[in-house]
């Protein structure tokens, strides 16, 4: 079944091009951004995604279509690993923790609701680890199915 790559998904998959195509300032120079902007669109908390023409323009100095071929591979209806969605859940967990903590922090002080929203985000973020570690756990020898 046909289905658009998620969120999480494409932060993912830009954080591999990123990588690929030599980190956040050999990005920022061929983008003609700022290292900055590079990292803030890699980064699971930030809700702006990188534009197209910037992953087609460092796809095409990589030689390889890191984030559009995923893209039009689940357009085709390809679907990801079980293992792979569970590492993007665990991912997108820990960041969403992370984003919780920073909030709570912010101005200095800690209240109740803070501290609860914490726990809940910390008791989330072991569940999707805990699913991470089952689907592990199941993994067999031979070929990807």
């Amino acid at each position: 079944m046909s289905r658009a790559l998620e969120a999480g998904e494409l932060k993912a998959l830009v954080r591999a091009l990123v990588k690929a195509a030599g980190g956040v300032e050999a990005c920022a120079i061929e983008l003609g951004i700022s290292g900055e902007r590079v990292s803030q669109l890699q980064r699971p908390t930030c809700l702006d995604q990188m534009s197209l023409l910037c992953i087609s323009q460092l796809e095409a100095v990589i030689g390889r279509a890191i984030v559009t071929g995923a893209a039009a591979r689940a357009a085709q209806g390809e679907t990801f690993s079980p293992i792979a969605v569970a590492v993007v859940s665990s991912v997108m967990a820990s960041a969403a923790a992370l984003r919780v903590i920073s909030e709570m922090d912010r101005d200095g002080r800690r209240d109740a609701r803070e501290i609860c929203d914490v726990q809940k985000a910390a008791q989330e973020n072991l569940r999707l680890a805990q699913a991470l570690a089952d689907t592990a756990g199941r993994l067999q020898l031979g070929s990807v199915a």
